[in-house]
């Protein structure tokens, strides 16, 4: 069974083979009889860097509508410039948004997303099919993460940056939602803040008198004075 969707085909194969041990693909007979024989694939002729066309072609989904979906969203990432391949992974997505991330980024930024992306997200995500990435693989990462000690606070920031990253996937029609929202993990509270004693600012403040003397002024006059951040001489609050 062959259908048109626009640019593309879709069609059912499977793996039979003949008694030539052929595989019979599209031409089996038990597609003609049995609906739940084989798999959905499509085909579209794209543009090869050697102005010919190619045809690329991808297989395995369950139903004629997945196979559809897929079509259109590679169809939607030619158009938009970025590869929409329905058999691209995790790794090679996230390297891809690394490259990209980094011509707007600091550089402090990127070595703290490089980080988790090399180090934690590759080794547990890479492997899957970006299409195939679903909010329970997540999760289970989530739950071994903490099960080993890792820290709430760290494993937030983690799932933040693929969130990040998932979130590009659908602003461009990658994906057709992220899976990493809503978020595993709720943001840590911050810690409470406590006000120092007055013998621990004069600690801090003897330290920045040896370390940085002009910088030891300003401190000083900051505690001595109670500003906060925010205030200053272009403040329009004054305090009596």
């Amino acid at each position: 069974m062959r259908t048109s969707v626009g640019r593309g085909r879709i069609y059912r194969r499977c793996g039979c083979r003949d008694t030539q041990h052929h595989q019979l693909g599209t031409h089996c007979p038990h597609l003609i009889t049995d609906s739940q024989h084989g798999a959905w694939s499509f085909a579209v002729d794209v543009p090869a860097p050697d102005h010919r066309r190619t045809t690329v072609r991808r297989g395995g989904f369950s139903s004629q509508d997945t196979a559809e979906q897929a079509l259109s969203r590679f169809l939607e990432g030619e158009a938009g410039g970025y590869n929409a391949d329905p058999s691209q992974t995790v790794a090679s997505y996230l390297e891809a948004w690394l490259d990209a991330k980094a011509l707007v980024l600091k550089p402090t930024t990127m070595a703290r997303y490089r980080d988790y992306v090399c180090n934690d997200l590759v080794p547990a995500f890479g492997t899957l099919k970006l299409d195939q990435l679903a909010h329970r693989h997540i999760s289970a990462y989530v739950t071994c993460q903490l099960a080993a000690g890792r820290g709430r606070t760290t494993l937030y920031r983690c799932l933040a940056t693929l969130s990040s990253a998932l979130g590009d996937a659908v602003r461009q029609y990658r994906l057709p939602h992220n899976p990493g929202s809503p978020p595993v993990l709720r943001r840590p509270p911050s810690p409470e803040r406590r006000i120092w004693t007055a013998e621990e600012a004069a600690r801090f403040l003897a330290h920045c008198h040896r370390a940085d003397p002009e910088m030891a002024d300003l401190f000083e006059f900051l505690i001595g004075t109670g500003m906060r951040k925010g205030e200053g001489c272009g403040s329009s609050e004054v305090k009596g």
